[in-house]
């Protein structure tokens, strides 16, 4: 029975340091911030593929209408909306952005062809329900100017302030899980995923990359392996802020989540290649093995509970198992804490959501291990929109 105590421990201390190998990162991320002047702009070319987003494309063209940055494009690639959607992205042609409408084809192929309508040395996309803070643009430039071996960089993606306690947690979450994790990847040049909101790739790594892929449902997590495997960094940049429209029901949430991991698990499968191979460097251990852990992470959180109450029942080790679970969840508090101070935008509100996204981990690993059945089993998953 002891080995059952030892194995409860043994996953206990491998994701403490987990944790904490990533906070250290993450901190180091912030010490070696600086402001730094440049004195080239290359033209940017921002790309927005959209889908039936008639309520949302309007706000999102107007904040990259308003971007302080001297040489940039907006081009938008309607692909085959079926509602009011080209009819709100024409009323920004006088603005400057240019329209391309192509029958539905989906997103990575819009993508595909706002790159080739595109001649920006530096390509941007953003998400059609996405607005960008004035300066992102100039944030991300700096990157890309600084170091020619940078080949994509992140930005910092924000749910859109609404009202509810949904909306809060997924905030509170993009601060202290994923854009955390991005901090710390940054420090190894190899953040993994360069989201959909806020992507910024330099034109000649995409296009050794062969563009965008349709064949899983991570496109932007697909291209940033493909760039990364070209030899490039990815980067992240905490100041070059973007609100996304966070979905406002748990409907909408599990859907989406679905989509995001059984999507990673088959960009972990298509590029499977990487995993522990030393030429690929940090990618290929560290990167990716994080990306399996994390995959398999639903099931080591619900076994370490299960094993608590193991020790609990069948052994007596009340005391020793529930002090164990409460350093844990104490460590992921604290964590998550310096993950909000980290952050050069944060919140209150998000301080004060912090022990509930405990509760709310725990619903996210259920449908995480959802998505890895569904995805084992192969069953078939359309692409669905959140309401708006």
């Amino acid at each position: 029975m002891n080995l059952v105590l030892y194995f409860f421990y043994a996953v206990l201390t491998l994701t403490i340091l987990r944790l904490l190998v990533k906070i250290t990162l993450a901190v180091s991320y912030n010490l070696t911030r600086r402001r730094t002047l440049i004195d080239r702009y290359p033209k940017i070319s921002v790309i927005v593929p959209a889908y039936n987003e008639e309520k949302t494309i309007g706000k999102c063209l107007h904040s990259l209408t308003q971007l302080d940055y001297p040489n940039y494009e907006v081009i938008v690639v309607d692909d085959g909306s079926t509602d009011g959607t080209l009819k709100e992205i024409e009323k920004f042609k006088s603005r400057g952005v240019k329209v391309v409408h192509q029958e539905n084809l989906g997103k990575a192929n819009a993508l595909n062809r706002g790159i080739k309508e595109a001649d920006g040395e530096i390509i941007v996309t953003v998400d059609a329900d996405t607005i960008l803070s004035r300066d992102s643009l100039k944030r991300l430039c700096i990157r890309f100017v600084e170091n020619p071996k940078v080949g994509a960089v992140a930005g910092n993606v924000k749910v859109y302030p609404a009202s509810g306690m949904l909306n809060t947690l997924q905030a509170t979450e993009y601060t202290t899980g994923i854009n955390l994790t991005r901090k710390a990847e940054s420090m190894l040049g190899c953040v993994m995923i360069v989201p959909g909101p806020i992507a910024a790739l330099r034109r000649e790594a995409v296009e050794k990359a062969g563009l965008f892929s349709d064949d899983t449902f991570a496109e932007d997590f697909d291209i940033t392996m493909k760039v990364l495997k070209g030899g490039y960094r990815a980067e992240y940049e905490d100041e070059a802020v973007a609100y996304t429209d966070a979905p406002k029901s748990l409907e909408d949430l599990m859907k989406q989540r679905r989509r995001w991991y059984r999507g990673m698990l088959q960009v972990l499968d298509k590029h499977r290649e990487v995993y522990m191979r030393l030429r690929y460097g940090w990618l290929g251990l560290l990167g990716v093995p994080n990306l399996w852990f994390e995959a398999f992470s639903p099931i080591i959180n619900v076994t370490l509970i299960l094993l608590a109450f193991f020790n609990i029942l069948l052994l007596g080790e009340s005391v020793i198992s529930l002090y164990g679970l409460s350093s844990y969840f104490l460590v992921e508090l604290i964590v998550g804490a310096l993950a909000l101070s980290l952050d050069p935008h944060p919140s209150r509100r998000e301080y004060l959501t912090l022990p509930l996204l405990l509760f709310y981990n725990v619903f996210l690993d259920g449908v995480r291990m959802m998505a890895l059945v569904e995805e084992t089993v192969n069953i078939t998953m359309r692409w669905e929109k959140p309401k708006r």
